[in-house]
């Protein structure tokens, strides 16, 4: 390490990791491979089954380290054993399965210090398979005001995408540890709660789809993601109204509304290939969830598939 990065605000890096991973070694090695090089990276194993396989992949660099705590914790509580144990300004997360370009971090290091101000920082990202090959449409946001995040009219980051401040992370509490999902979801919101992120138009992330991961579509994941989503939004809604936040408080429930009309067309556009599935259970609880919410909206997915498929003779 040079004199002058020991100079530079140091990051550190906190990676949970709940299981066995194929893909944690590429993970690693795009770490190392940063051309920014003061760093610092925790493994909190909350459920790997072979940590002794871990401990050699990181032994040959004195900047990895790993810690086990019980395997009941969940991804919140890991990380913010793993933040705890780290000293470093600036934080950012690493999932075992994703991958990041060479200048990822000396990307977000430069914006943050030209906005000390800020929260948190992220980038857009592109998907990759299990194979790491690229598939569909790259991740892309805009700068917005956090206002614009809070009710739903931008997209909130992801989590594997962001960096932020330890002083931040520590105000509002850092990860929720009772979250079993989407955890990085929420935290983004509060960070957003904070004041404005900045969004670095790069795709910094190769963020990873396989059939072992909470983004998956099996109708499973989909309910329970939605069910998840909801209860979440709804607590940060009434959490505002508490604190008599009452801006914040209309801007969640903006969101939740958002989110209804969105899933609930997306419930609606899934029920007729669950049914020519012969998902039956799938299609009923679609329908069901989708009634409830926003049956306008609902109505309007069915009907463009169904009507959709009728054009094209199917």
């Amino acid at each position: 390490m040079t004199d002058a990065s020991a100079a530079t605000p140091a990051v550190a890096i906190v990676l949970a990791l709940g299981h066995d991973s194929a893909f944690l070694e590429e993970a690693l090695a795009s770490v190392r491979a940063q051309t920014y090089e003061n760093w610092e990276l925790i493994v909190v194993d909350n459920g790997a089954q072979h940590p002794d396989r871990v401990a050699d992949l990181i032994a040959d660099d004195p900047r990895m380290s790993m810690i086990i705590i019980d395997h009941s914790a969940t991804a919140g509580i890991a990380r913010n054993i793993g933040v705890s144990r780290t000293t470093a300004p600036l934080i950012t997360l690493l999932d075992d399965d994703d991958i990041w370009v060479p200048e990822r971090l000396a990307t977000h290091v430069a914006r943050h210090r030209e906005h000390p101000e800020a929260p948190a920082s992220f980038s857009g990202y592109w998907h990759m398979d299990a194979e790491g090959r690229r598939f569909g449409a790259d991740w892309r946001s805009r700068s917005t005001p956090a206002s614009d995040i809070l009710r739903g009219a931008a997209p909130t980051p992801l989590g594997p995408t962001l960096m932020f401040r330890r002083e931040d992370f520590i105000a509002i509490g850092g990860h929720s540890s009772e979250i079993p999902i989407l955890v990085d979801f929420e935290l983004g919101l509060r960070l957003a709660l904070r004041g404005d992120l900045l969004y670095i138009d790069e795709l910094l992330v190769g963020y990873r789809r396989h059939s072992s991961n909470m983004t998956s579509m099996a109708p499973a994941n989909v309910r329970l993601r939605r069910r998840a989503m909801e209860d979440m939004i709804d607590r940060q809604r009434w959490a505002a109204h508490g604190r008599r936040a009452y801006d914040v408080e209309a801007h969640f429930a903006e969101r939740l509304r958002r989110y209804r009309r969105s899933e609930a067309r997306v419930a609606g556009s899934e029920v007729p290939r669950q049914m020519r599935r012969g998902q039956l259970g799938s299609a009923c609880s679609s329908t069901v969830w989708g009634l409830r919410r926003a049956p306008g909206s609902f109505l309007s997915g069915l009907s463009r598939t169904v009507f959709g498929r009728l054009r094209r003779g199917q």
